[in-house]
């Protein structure tokens, strides 16, 4: 990183930059045969016209553009195109919600959010923009965010990272402020997916993030996003209310924000503005539909605390009081109101919209992506039928969606003005691949390599046995995958396998962001006598565990039992003896010499593996010593393949967290210029001093899982005198630039990376120690925190340890 600009740090992610479409010039669109509820809707200038079409003002219909098209937002950013707009262009609202339009956009301009991003393809315009780098939930958090990152005095940035400008001037001018909001811009960057930028991405938001340090006020953004579920209830999405998908991408953007506190006090704030109002009786849903999952979401940001996110709806962006008391009642009451409202007020004046299609390539675009995308969102539809009965395809249908499309282009230019007017000191987010010249792009529930973006109200999840959350059309998995239900609504799809059922015990698993998850008794157990832990089959629990870590057993009785404990430890596998017993007790012994273990300390711990300390003479079959050349002793690393926990007793809420980073989301979000085939091959050192003592060389960054083969990340943070009492450590990489030593540590705390897991009394959790890397937070020097640790199996790892 120290010589990395940060602009381009994280462009690993890949989308396609282009796509060539056929944008016809000519849109038959015979008033007479439109739908009553659809004419309803449009502004009477858009239905005048000689002939009451639009046919003769756009030219032949055999003449065709080929463009290139940027994403949108309620489109189906999944399957259709959208488009990063110049300063005269517009972007569609009523496309999938997600893509809404962008705050920083000129009065003429927008962008969409209900667009599904993940179904079209993402563009570069010609001369208006260019495509940039693309770049965990506990169940409590503390009140102030507790960093675990290294201290921003750790991490060595570029002397002048400010080189996000292809400007001399502008890369070398020195703020009093830049250098941290430069750091604060790399990570909205970390999480997004601008493609194939220049220099320049996120230079616009860069004075408005100094003048909040500046001001000392939180880093604001803004996101237009979460509308309301696709009307394609058949084929896309399980219903009109969130569900996992939802509260995945909602954890997933407070852990953005979480992530920029760790290195500005404070802190960050993301507005998320819904613009399911804006569109929703052009598509026909409900405005009962909008208000239950708006409502829903708000719920799920209460329940998992996600305290740097706020919502708006509509009404919020008019200037109406009260707004945060408003009933349902009154919210269906006046929602025709508001849209007509919203419209008065923010609607450019001297709109043409057959104009705008005919003249503007952008607007032309956005226009061929909506079409696009609503052909198979509208499929099902109430506007379908209208059009044709039961039939689901045909000239008349496709007549009847492109009238939808010009009325989201219209409703679509007011809301991008609303968000402008209303959030000026705001950065502006999209959920679709963008240029970062007037917007920064965020995924929001990342996919692996170079899949397709799909927004959660345009998709379904489909959890995998290996803890992987992909982004599905409902009908693409419902052979495949097990449809799971939360309080009686759907809620995902899980991968099929015995290894869910635990027989006469019946448990739900909740799967946890960005890994592990949590078996539990069934809902609808006796709360006052659960199973016991005795009646658990540990063998599923250890296959889980190899698959996906950590798995936490959580609510059922005798986990503290110490004698049970160490029994089902057994039944797990072989026990791991220390010299003073089969169980550890984890537990602050309060002394302070540098002598002491630092695992008996309420220290923070370095990021590691267990048993990296751990050795052994290597033997020969007949069990004498093997020597190298030299004729000295080969050791063998003999770190466990698990790892056993119990809580006895755990820290004040907030403190004393146990972070566990999985290898599989480690490689996923490896930042360019690294890869994975570039990291196998590279060989470290580490010289330890203290308690823990070694000097060990030659080992490899990168191992295989010794069951699943999978690449593991094998590695010891590095720590220094200024962050301990006890034992140091330093790390050096021997073959390849030592600048992969920051990036090793910086990223295993990547909240996309890293579960931060809250104990509770009783756990019960087993981690892969091939698979994880973990470590803790400090807590208070007062606090009881207890848990007793046992490991299980034996590996053998090669390495030279020179002491």
């Amino acid at each position: 990183m120290a010589t990395t600009h940060v602009a381009q740090s994280y462009d690993d992610s890949v989308y396609p930059s282009t796509v060539d479409v056929k944008v016809p010039t000519t849109l038959e669109l015979p008033v007479d045969d439109w739908p009553q509820h659809v004419t309803d809707i449009l502004s009477p200038d858009l239905l005048t016209g000689e002939t009451g079409s639009l046919a003769r003002q756009l030219g032949d219909e055999n003449d065709a553009v080929a463009t290139t098209i940027s994403s949108t937002s309620m489109v189906d950013p999944s399957t259709e195109p959208s488009t990063n707009l110049p300063a005269t262009s517009e972007a569609n609202p009523i496309a999938d919600p997600s893509t809404e339009p962008s705050t920083n956009l000129s009065a003429t301009s927008e962008a969409t959010p209900m667009a599904d991003p993940s179904t079209e393809p993402s563009t570069n315009l010609p001369a208006t923009s260019e495509a940039t780098p693309n770049t965990t939930p506990e169940d409590s958090l503390p009140s102030t965010p507790e960093s675990s990152l290294p201290s921003t005095s750790d991490l060595d940035f570029p002397e002048n990272p400010a080189a996000l400008s292809e400007d001399n001037d502008f890369a070398l001018c020195e703020r009093p402020f830049e250098k941290l909001a430069l750091q604060i811009v790399d990570i909205i960057l970390r999480y997004g997916h601008n493609n194939d930028a220049g220099t320049s991405v996120g230079k616009k938001f860069l004075p408005l993030v100094e003048r909040s340090i500046e001001k000392s006020e939180p880093v604001k953004m803004v996101l237009p996003a979460f509308p309301c579920k696709s009307n394609n209830k058949v084929d896309k999405v399980l219903g009109v209310l969130p569900d996992l998908g939802e509260e995945l991408a909602l954890i997933h953007l407070n852990g953005l924000c979480e992530s920029i506190a760790e290195i500005y006090e404070h802190g960050a704030e993301l507005v998320i503005t819904s613009d399911g109002l804006v569109y929703n009786d052009i598509l026909g849903i409900s405005d009962t539909d909008v208000w239950d999952y708006s409502t829903a979401v708000r719920d799920i940001i209460k329940a998992k605390e996600l305290r740097y996110i706020s919502t708006l709806r509509i009404v919020d962006l008019l200037d109406h009081p009260r707004t945060a008391e408003m009933t349902r009642e009154e919210y269906l009451i006046h929602a025709g109101c508001y849209r007509r409202e919203l419209i008065a007020k923010y609607a450019p004046k001297g709109l043409n919209i057959r104009e705008a299609i005919r003249n503007e390539v952008d607007t032309c675009m956005t226009y061929t992506g909506y079409v696009k995308f609503l052909l198979k969102d509208l499929r099902y539809s109430a506007l379908a039928k209208d059009a044709l009965g039961q039939k689901l395809s045909g000239e008349k249908y496709k007549v009847a969606v492109k009238k939808v499309a010009l009325a989201m282009i219209e409703r679509g230019k007011a809301f991008a003005a609303a968000i402008e007017a209303n959030c000026r000191d705001h950065v502006r987010l999209s959920i679709h691949p963008s240029s970062g010249q007037n917007k920064l792009s965020v995924s929001l529930i990342p996919q692996p390599g170079k899949g397709n973006l799909m927004t959660p109200w345009h998709c379904a999840i489909a959890v995998g046995l290996d803890g992987s959350f992909r982004t599905v059309h409902a009908a693409d998995v419902r052979d495949t995958h097990e449809l799971i239900l939360q309080n009686g609504h759907p809620h995902h799809f899980r991968e099929k396998s015995d290894l869910w059922d635990f027989g006469v015990v019946k448990v739900d698993f909740e799967h946890l962001y960005p890994c592990g998850m949590i078996i539990r008794p069934a809902v609808g157990a006796d709360a006052a006598s659960p199973p016991s832990l005795r009646d658990i089959d540990v063998l599923k629990v250890r296959k889980l565990a190899e698959l996906q870590s950590p798995v936490i057993l959580r609510g059922f009785a005798d986990t503290t039992d110490r004698e049970l404990y160490i029994k089902k430890a057994g039944e797990m596998g072989d026990i791991l003896p220390w010299m003073f017993g089969q169980l550890m007790v984890v537990k602050d012994q309060r002394k302070v010499d540098r002598g002491s273990n630092n695992v008996a300390s309420n220290e923070a711990m370095p990021m590691h593996y267990d048993g990296i300390f751990k050795f052994r003479p290597k033997k020969h079959d007949d069990g004498t010593v093997m020597k190298d050349e030299e004729g000295d002793e080969i050791q063998v690393q003999i770190p466990p393949r698990f790892q056993l926990f119990s809580a006895f007793a755990t820290a004040p809420k907030g403190s004393g967290y146990t972070l566990f980073a999985e290898s599989r989301l480690f490689f996923q979000y490896l930042p360019a210029p690294y890869t994975l085939s570039r990291l196998q091959a590279v060989r470290w050192r580490l010289l330890s001093v203290g308690y823990w003592r070694g000097k060990m060389q030659n080992m490899s960054l990168v191992v295989p899982h010794p069951v699943t083969g999978v690449p593991c990340l094998r590695w010891h943070e590095s720590w220094p005198e200024s962050k301990t009492k006890y034992s140091t450590c330093e790390v050096r990489v021997e073959n390849d630039d030592q600048e992969i030593v920051d990036m090793v540590d910086r990223l295993m705390y990547d909240r996309r990376v890293s579960l931060r897991f809250a104990w509770e009394r009783g756990d019960i959790l087993l981690a892969d120690n091939s698979s994880m890397m973990h470590t803790r937070t400090a807590f208070t020097d007062d606090c009881e925190r207890e848990l007793w640790r046992i490991h299980l199996d034996e590996m053998q790892i090669n390495v030279c340890n020179d002491e």
